[in-house]
């Protein structure tokens, strides 16, 4: 795992598709949330969100057994933290997913499918798009200052270098 040299509102980071690599991004985005004084419901939302989303990239996103690298990107801003997963899986919208059904009792429910739809709760905004053989997954988590509506980015502003 690499982190690009610090950028006071940007965490940048390049993970291989391992879960091991996962406690290491926790450190990481946990030690940033803490620079940057996110909230404790912001700091839950963000490791909620990465943990499931690249939890289902290693596991679902590819057929071999390769490195590949999976991007991610933190922006804090005045009112609000975007959160960028960027990877070259197969192509997956999580927003196409249909809600789980919960009304059956816990013991007699399929397996899966609930780690999407709480992130889905979780956080204040979603979007997906496919470019160039890439998914990209940009969430916001809007903090406590946050008064304007949240919009998807539309450059690569908020990107880490070479995404």
């Amino acid at each position: 795992m690499t982190t690009t040299p610090p950028d006071p509102g940007r965490l940048c980071i390049t993970m291989c598709n391992a879960l091991n690599e996962l406690p290491r991004l926790n450190q990481s985005v946990q030690s940033f949330l803490q620079q940057h004084e996110a909230p404790p419901p912001a700091v839950f939302a963000a490791n909620l969100a990465l943990e499931e989303m690249i939890t289902n990239i290693i596991k679902y996103g590819y057929d071999d057994s390769l490195s590949h690298d999976i991007r991610i990107t933190l922006t804090r801003e005045p009112g609000r933290l975007t959160v960028r997963i960027e990877d070259d899986g197969h192509e997956f919208n999580p927003l196409s997913q249909p809600p789980p059904d919960t009304s059956p009792q816990i013991e007699k429910r399929k397996i899966g499918g609930l780690g999407i739809h709480l992130v889905r709760r979780t956080v204040d905004a979603m979007w997906y798009r496919r470019r160039e053989g890439r998914n990209l997954l940009e969430m916001i988590i809007r903090l406590p200052s946050d008064t304007e509506p949240a919009a998807p980015s539309t450059s690569n502003a908020g990107s880490c270098p070479g995404t």
